[in-house]
């Protein structure tokens, strides 16, 4: 079938009616199903805000090198919120609590 083709191919299974089954309106359905409470799809969903997700919009930094970890719930909460008061990525966080703990180290 070429794209130009509206037909449908038949499917034969042999022992079912060969009739082919009524047009059906599409308002018709629409109506049906909107009396019997369903709604209809949005056709886009509304962009998400990084705030309502809990996740960082993603920008280049030039970081290749992945990282993963299983920390406490606390923890974890402490580095999101300081991550979002000085609007800065995650990587960015650990990078600078790497260098206050080296200075601090030096110092000692």
């Amino acid at each position: 079938m070429t794209g130009d083709d509206k037909k449908r191919a038949t499917l034969d299974f042999g022992d079912l009616p060969t009739t082919p089954a009524p047009a059906v309106d599409p308002k018709a359905v629409k109506e049906a199903t909107r009396a019997a409470g369903f709604r209809e799809t949005p056709k886009a969903a509304a962009p998400a805000t990084p705030a309502s997700t809990g996740r960082r919009t993603r920008r280049r930094t030039g970081r290749t090198e992945q990282f993963a970890t299983r920390l406490r719930a606390e923890t974890l909460e402490a580095i999101y919120a300081y991550a979002d008061r000085h609007e800065i990525t995650l990587a960015e966080t650990i990078e600078r609590a790497m260098s206050a703990l080296v200075d601090a180290e030096s110092r000692a």
